[in-house]
């Protein structure tokens, strides 16, 4: 575009090699190529960018480091352009008193965890992309992790947002304490919102004091039905783990063909359950947890040093890396959530599923809060294998939510589940939540189509 330099000392291109980098994320969802990318180093270089786009009917498409699972950060509309907040990377506050931290959006999840450790301190969220995904993504799609059965996820633990609205002004929403009625709570519509909101310059999260101590656990299972009763068994019996996590047969296989970490290809499932906090404690919660698997006919074993349990974790953060190297095969990933008593159901009828239509079903999450990440393997350039799978999507997602579950657990519904959001919601809710995105956003520039189906 011709009137780049009206915002000059703004990092922007137009050039198609750096424009091609921001059309797509790590889902299947296809995008368009924007028209301009813009990378702020401030947030007042953000509310500049956004007014001189509304000026020129741009579209605005906030994005962190692309690593969203549902299609939320890429563009799909004409006239698009992309503010990626990568270059806002500034931790300004540790503060140990009041156990707080102030982070620019591009701050990376596991970068800021090592520096609050030099602390003594752990921001609990912890998805499996830490590596690479941001803050700010992650207060935009509410990111939770293995560790939200026992700490929550993104949501209770952001304090106060620094957002840039649609008109380019500028509010703070929330504060700094743990406790606060004043006035509706407008921070709250901004996490999860993928965006469509305004965009998110500044964040003050709270941080934990790290546990005493951490015991990693491995159990084994040759009865699926079992693996998934394990889990609401230890929770009956008052354990909260730190993690509760699934693996199924074909996930244990493809980690091992990847990686071979070791773990057993030879079983139906596999739980990696963590227990943190006083030693005496969780050594107590650990032989509960070993007679607990006896009595389902599992096998315990236990990571005996930090080298093994962070060997283990590796291993489970690869398994979207490793399904992506199957040279003939495609996937078609979300994630649902349901009841912890419906788990069993649900991880027996992905079972039947694939096996009635011969298509690899990948399984794996956090069981500890019913929330697992459906991962559908199609042939690649096989249009009837396509279609397929996306039509053990639609079975899948009504399934859940004749189980009381969510087609969501933390992934967002961005652009490539917006199809189904109306086998969740009402329609009274949807046009609630239209009229809160007119109020913040009323000319819709603001990441338009996402979340809302198509009229």
């Amino acid at each position: 575009m011709k009137d780049l330099k009206l915002i000059e000392g703004i990092d922007i291109s137009d050039k198609k090699e750096d424009l091609i980098c921001y059309s797509y994320d790590a889902s299947y969802a296809e995008g368009i190529i924007p028209e301009l990318v813009a990378w702020p180093k401030s947030t007042e270089e953000i509310s500049k960018i956004i007014r001189w786009a509304a000026n020129r009917g741009l579209k605005i498409v906030p994005r962190g480091a692309g690593t969203g699972m549902a299609g939320g950060a890429i563009p799909i509309k004409q006239k698009s352009l992309v503010v990626s907040l990568e270059k806002m990377r500034e931790v300004y506050e540790i503060n140990r008193k009041n156990f707080t931290t102030t982070v620019d959006p591009g701050v990376i999840n596991g970068e800021l965890q090592r520096e609050l450790q030099i602390h003594g301190l752990f921001f609990p969220p912890d998805p499996a992309s830490l590596e690479y995904c941001t803050i700010g993504g992650n207060v935009s799609t509410n990111a939770g992790g293995p560790r939200a059965i026992k700490y929550g996820v993104t949501r209770n633990y952001v304090y106060e947002l620094e957002v840039v609205l649609s008109n380019g002004s500028t509010v703070k929403l929330g504060g700094v304490t743990a406790k606060r009625v004043v006035g509706y709570e407008l921070k709250e519509l901004l996490i999860g919102a993928e965006g469509t909101l305004g965009v998110i310059s500044k964040i003050t999260l709270k941080v934990l004091p790290e546990p005493e101590e951490i015991i990693t656990l491995l159990l084994k299972f040759n009865d699926l039905a079992k693996a998934g009763e394990c889990i609401p068994k230890i929770l009956s019996k008052g354990i909260t783990p730190r993690t509760l996590e699934f693996l199924d047969s074909t996930c244990l296989r493809i980690i091992e063909d990847n990686s071979e970490v070791g773990l057993p290809t030879n079983v139906e499932a596999m739980l990696l359950v963590e227990l943190d906090g006083e030693i005496t404690s969780i050594k107590r919660q650990a032989e509960m947890i070993v007679d607990i698997t006896r009595k389902l006919k599992g096998e315990t074993q236990v990571a005996s040093d930090y080298y093994s349990r962070e060997a283990l974790w590796k291993a489970r953060r690869s398994i979207s890396p490793c399904i992506l190297k199957m040279k003939d095969k495609k996937k078609i990933n979300i994630d649902i959530a349901v009841p912890i008593d419906k788990l069993s159901k649900i991880l027996l009828s992905l079972k039947e599923i694939s096996e009635i239509n011969q298509i690899p079903i990948v399984s794996f999450g956090h069981g500890g809060d019913g929330n697992i990440h459906v991962n559908i393997l199609v042939t690649k350039d096989d249009e009837e294998s396509q279609k397929k799978g996306f039509e053990i999507v639609t079975q899948v997602f009504q399934l859940t939510v004749e189980l009381g579950g969510s087609i969501s657990g933390e992934h967002g519904i961005g652009v490539t589940k917006k199809p189904y959001i109306e086998m969740q919601l009402s329609r009274k809710s949807l046009e609630l939540m239209k009229a809160v995105k007119k109020v913040f956003d009323p000319k819709e520039i603001m990441n338009p189509g996402k979340i809302f189906p198509s009229e």
